[in-house]
């Protein structure tokens, strides 16, 4: 079991969004074009800088200059005085947004994908900022749960966890 209490502080928040976007750009190509994935992320980021200004530190290239790697996504260093939080929710609705935009070349087990291409480590530290994978997943069960108006709430002497509408 990794220790995960110093990863949020270890890891730049730069290296923990290019990951991210990455890994979904990475599990679409198996569904979709190339140019189509990176154009969602492209996209997102323009749409979501009304909501997340900081999302202006993250630039990526015209889609036809990119070379397909992590490299293509670069992230100016002021990103990484954001406050971890913050990039959490962000993080939490490019995934959301993005899974949503795919519509059915997601998949089924697009998040299971994700999940499995972002790495343990960085899944990790998305989670402490407060990303949760398993509330967009529910989103997909439940037609017209807002995500963002919900949290799941996890039993700490069981396995059982239920959804809590957020104050």
């Amino acid at each position: 079991m990794i220790d995960t209490s110093d990863e949020l502080n270890s890891v730049p928040n730069s290296d923990v969004i290019k990951h991210t976007l990455f890994s979904l750009i990475y599990v679409s190509c198996s569904k979709t074009s190339k140019d189509y994935a990176w154009t969602i992320v492209k996209n997102l980021l323009i749409d979501l800088k009304k909501d997340y200004d900081f999302l202006k530190y993250i630039h990526i290239d015209e889609v036809k200059n990119l070379k397909n790697t992590i490299d293509d996504i670069s992230v100016m260093s002021s990103f990484d005085n954001i406050e971890p939080k913050q990039i959490g929710e962000a993080i939490q609705n490019i995934i959301d947004n993005y899974r949503t935009r795919m519509g059915n070349k997601a998949g089924y087990f697009f998040l299971t994908e994700f999940k499995k291409i972002l790495g343990e480590e960085y899944h990790s530290i998305i989670k402490q900022m407060g990303v949760d994978l398993r509330i967009i997943d529910l989103q997909k069960k439940i037609p017209g749960l807002i995500t963002s108006e919900y949290r799941i709430k996890d039993k700490h002497d069981s396995n059982i966890a239920y959804l809590e509408k957020k104050e």
